[in-house]
């Protein structure tokens, strides 16, 4: 379909109705398909055809363009791309999504188009708009229910005994609100376990880390001490040598005869004569005064340095067994002593993370409690709700199965004893449908007593009452009269009649007694055009439709009982 595909306009088909339903579909490219348009009506619709006709090959098409998934090799051979599109009429008041482009006040035709490359990629439209394929499938579900022709074997599976129960007595939400109550319990049960582990942990280093914690704190450190001490250390270490130099130092400065200072004195006594005489000398004498000044106070400082240069043994061993503790915590921690620090800190830290984490566990304990209780509360009243539904829904069901040729049949939802119930996401909840089938009979798993035409009315009474209670517009079933026959099959279509009178039903059968209740008959048939097989699809007048039932049931129609039995059953009364 081109962007804008054919036009809803291009598309139009008979005409305009007040309910809503499927009114053509078009395919192009898919599977042995080159291009064929099917149309239906109002009403009862069924498709037959021989056996691999090709009559589920349109069921898919329509899925496909309703959102379903790809399977792989859809695209005819030699073509690049398949385009399979749909016109549903709308009458004003019906809920659609705000993305569609449909006023629903009003109504009109809805468009839904799905293009696939023979890559498997896919592009979805509605009404000539690119979107999402989650919104053709939204929209698709809301127009159309289909029923595969193996969804019995659901009836062999006890495990979806639970979902056919919820969904006939609504409870999906309550059954959404348990799996999240259940979820929330086995997160708080891993919370808790969590934390009962950070717990233990800490736990099991608390004797490590008290003793690190001891260490550090004996040991007073303070940043940048070492630094300190190797400066002292170096000082105390050259106490000699630094008294000797000083008082040699102050001795030639000022200490002794002929010293520096005296000699420097001298001179300033000729200064002071040649400033007498010259008083422009005068600032020469003042400097080398200010110089005399400022070695005098050199000398004095070197003098004080000597005599305060004493050698201390027991300071200098003190020093030394510090430095030694401090390299040796250093590199047992392998940090400095900033580092040492933030050490104590953190392990402090952690020390009071013990306490905050045994309180977290208690907290964790009480919320996994209420998160457990919750769980069971909603569940307790979600299974309560269940085995009331459970009642509803076998008398539902026996009375669907005697219109379907069952009329002694009983039905029943059995659940497991609450003792040997398991919780889970679903609830404490299992069920299995048992039946008996005939007076007298014990009641019996229904996956191990019910024959293939027993099943498929089953599965056909269930989903009626699905359909009843969803109510989407248009109800495909393919191939649900497996296994049956004989006024059985009468009583099928009769029941899928009924159907029809409320929805759209396009039903795909091999059993004439059904066919003859449609308004409308379509005949699936292959063909060879240019060497190749194709699929062709037509809608049949009254003559059509007799020589078809004919068919189906493997006599002539020129046949004068044979054309009298079909005409009695396309007369008989729904």
């Amino acid at each position: 379909m081109p962007a804008r595909g054919n036009s809803p306009s291009t598309m139009a088909a008979g005409a305009a109705t007040d309910r809503t339903m499927l009114r053509l579909l078009k395919i192009s490219n898919l599977a042995i398909v080159d291009e064929i348009e099917v149309e239906f009506k109002e009403g009862f619709n069924v498709l037959t055809g021989e056996t691999g006709a090709g009559k589920s090959i349109l069921i898919g098409a329509l899925d496909l363009a309703l959102g379903g998934r790809i399977p792989t090799d859809v695209v005819r051979t030699g073509e690049a791309e398949a385009r399979i599109e749909t016109l549903f009429e709308i009458p004003p008041g019906i809920p659609l999504p705000e993305a569609v482009d449909l006023d629903s006040s009003s109504g009109g035709e809805l468009v839904l188009a799905r293009r696939i490359s023979d890559t498997g990629k896919s592009k979805c439209f509605i009404n000539g708009n690119l979107v999402a394929p989650s919104l053709l499938k939204q929209v698709g579900w809301t127009l159309v229910s289909i029923f595969g022709q193996h969804e019995h074997h659901v009836l062999m599976n006890p495990e979806e005994h639970l979902e056919i129960v919820d969904r006939f007595g609504a409870l999906w939400d309550r059954r959404l609100e348990v799996g999240r109550a259940y979820a929330d319990w086995k997160n708080a049960e891993k919370q808790l376990a969590a934390l009962k582990q950070t717990l233990e942990s800490l736990k099991e280093q608390a004797q490590e880390r008290s003793a690190v914690i001891k260490e550090l704190a004996d040991a007073q450190i303070k940043v940048h001490e070492d630094e300190t001490l190797a400066k002292e250390k170096e000082k105390l270490s050259k106490a000699v040598q630094i008294r000797e130099k000083s008082y040699e130092a102050y001795h030639s400065l000022y200490g002794r005869s002929g010293s520096i200072l005296a000699e420097l004195s001298e001179i300033r006594k000729m200064l002071d004569y040649l400033a007498s005489a010259d008083p422009d000398l005068a600032p020469l004498r003042e400097s080398l005064s200010d110089a005399i000044y400022r070695i005098e106070d050199v000398a004095f400082e070197l003098r004080s340095t000597a005599e305060n240069a004493t050698s201390d043994p027991h300071r200098l061993e003190l020093i030394e067994e510090r430095l030694n503790l401090l390299r040796r915590l250093q590199k047992k921690h392998k940090r400095d002593l900033a580092g040492l620090l933030e050490l104590k800190d953190a392990l402090e830290q952690e020390s009071e993370h013990i306490e905050n984490v045994a309180a977290e566990v208690k907290k964790a304990e009480k919320a996994l409690e209420l998160a457990r209780q919750s769980y069971f509360d909603l569940a307790s009243r979600l299974s309560a709700a269940r085995k009331d539904t459970a009642e509803a829904l076998s008398r539902a069901v026996e009375k669907e199965l005697s219109e379907l040729a069952m009329p002694h049949a009983k039905f029943k939802v059995s659940f497991k004893a609450a003792e040997t119930a398991k919780p889970s996401a679903v609830g404490v909840d299992s069920a299995e449908f048992h039946l008996s089938a005939n007076p007298g009979e014990q009641f019996r798993p229904l996956a191990r007593i019910a024959s293939g035409g027993e099943l498929s009315r089953i599965m056909l009474a269930l989903k009626a009452l699905e359909v009843d209670r969803k109510g989407a517009p248009t109800v495909i079933f393919d191939e649900v009269d497996a296994g049956i026959g004989g006024f059985t099959a009468l009583a099928v279509g009769t029941r899928l009649a009924r159907v029809a009178k409320k929805q759209q039903v396009l039903c795909v059968t091999h059993l004439h007694q059904i066919a003859a209740l449609a308004d409308h008959h379509i005949s699936v048939k292959k063909s060879l055009h240019k060497g190749r097989t194709a699929l062709a699809a037509a809608a049949l007048d009254h003559q059509g439709r007799i020589d078809e039932l004919a068919r189906m049931i493997g006599a002539s129609p020129d046949s004068p009982d044979v054309r009298s039995h079909i005409l009695a059953l396309m007369k008989r009364p729904q």
